[in-house]
């Protein structure tokens, strides 16, 4: 029973976007991301938008060419830096439009 109550914790375990940036900078500054076609994906904070399961979401741009790998790695690091065994983690991806982006010149 006691396993039970705490894998209950952990699904709703809420951490702050500081200490999640706080390590999100350590782990970058560890292991930065791949380059994609000579230009380096750049991570620029994560946040926690909600809980049952942990659930977070990471900002910065060319995020839908992150490999599977580097996003495994990052789960790996917020199980063991946070404590989150016995539940799964998902990670969501938000890139920055990018202004100039299919416009004309006159």
């Amino acid at each position: 029973m006691g396993a039970v109550i705490t894998v209950h914790e952990t699904w709703n375990k809420r951490i702050s976007t500081a200490r999640l940036n706080r390590w999100l900078s350590s782990a970058l500054e560890e292991t930065p991301p791949p380059a994609v076609s000579g230009r380096r994906i750049k991570i620029r904070y994560m946040t926690q938008p909600k809980s049952r399961p942990p659930h977070f979401v990471l900002f910065g741009n060319q995020l839908d060419e992150l490999p599977t790998s580097y996003e495994r790695f990052l789960i790996n690091g917020l199980r063991k830096a946070f404590t989150l065994p016995g539940v799964p983690i998902r990670i969501s991806r938000k890139s920055a439009e990018n202004p100039y982006e299919g416009k004309k010149r006159q």
